[in-house]
């Protein structure tokens, strides 16, 4: 089986494996275990294969009602794939804020602090999202709109429950930005107007599209200073120990 960081498909550009990441246990993540990407929207039947020969068995889909009803996971319905719609929360929106007409930037605080609110106020989504971690077999993908902030919480959590340094975190997190650049102006169609300029086109230095290394070290600095460790957030969610365990010895096992 031949196992990818960035997998090469045609449709996304910001699929990655968590792979690779050396950790405190002296050991490499695993490949083959957790996907992380974008929402797989109009994927072409080589990326759905692909996909499939690389043994993924379930997709965790974090958008809201509205997403994907208006742009549905090209990974639903497909034999051999458990589809499951997972969402933070319950709009379409990949920041939590209704919808009121005007640019939720207004009175955005930084990426850091909205994550830290995600955690504490969905601690039930994380549950859930870490018990179908621990329970897939062969390998899980999981996706957002863009695949950078609840996917990049997961991701991290993850990584973090498996011994990897916060610095490989932060890299994985930052990354996304980068991987996602050349599909802007295809992904505009499918995030709100207020990412759009009056011509319609994405506005690529919007604050929303940005992954700073900031974001990820204030959400951890926060759940080491309140909890002292990972594990110990995830058992407040009502994570149990034992899928914490899975999720370490899937990644290092």
């Amino acid at each position: 089986m031949r196992y990818y960081k960035r997998l090469p498909l045609e449709k996304m550009s910001n699929c990655r494996d968590l792979g690779g990441y050396p950790t405190k246990y002296e050991k490499i993540t695993n490949y083959g275990v957790f996907l992380r990407s974008e929402a797989p929207v109009e994927l072409t039947e080589y990326d759905i294969q692909f996909l499939k020969d690389y043994k993924v068995r379930k997709s965790l889909d974090f958008r809201g009602d509205s997403d994907t009803s208006l742009f549905p996971s090209s990974l639903r319905n497909i034999e051999g794939i458990e589809y499951i719609h997972l969402p933070m929360f319950g709009r379409a929106d990949a920041i939590g804020f209704e919808d009121n007409g005007k640019d939720p930037a207004e009175n955005f605080t930084g990426w850091g602090k909205s994550y830290i609110q995600w955690i504490e106020i969905y601690k039930g989504w994380v549950k859930d999202v870490m018990g179908h971690l621990a329970g897939t077999q062969d390998v899980c993908h999981f996706n957002c709109n863009a695949g950078k902030d609840r996917t990049g919480i997961t991701s991290a959590l993850a990584l973090s429950i498996a011994g990897v340094e916060l610095s490989d975190i932060a890299f994985d997190y930052c990354i996304s930005r980068t991987m996602l650049k050349p599909r802007f102006p295809e992904l505009a169609k499918q995030w709100g107007d207020y990412l759009k300029d009056e011509k319609g086109r994405l506005i690529v230095n919007h604050p929303f599209l940005y992954t700073p290394k900031s974001a990820i070290e204030q959400l951890f600095k926060y759940i080491y200073k309140e909890y002292k460790n990972t594990e110990n957030f995830l058992y407040s969610c009502g994570v149990s120990e034992m899928d914490v365990i899975k999720i370490r010895q899937k990644l290092i096992g």
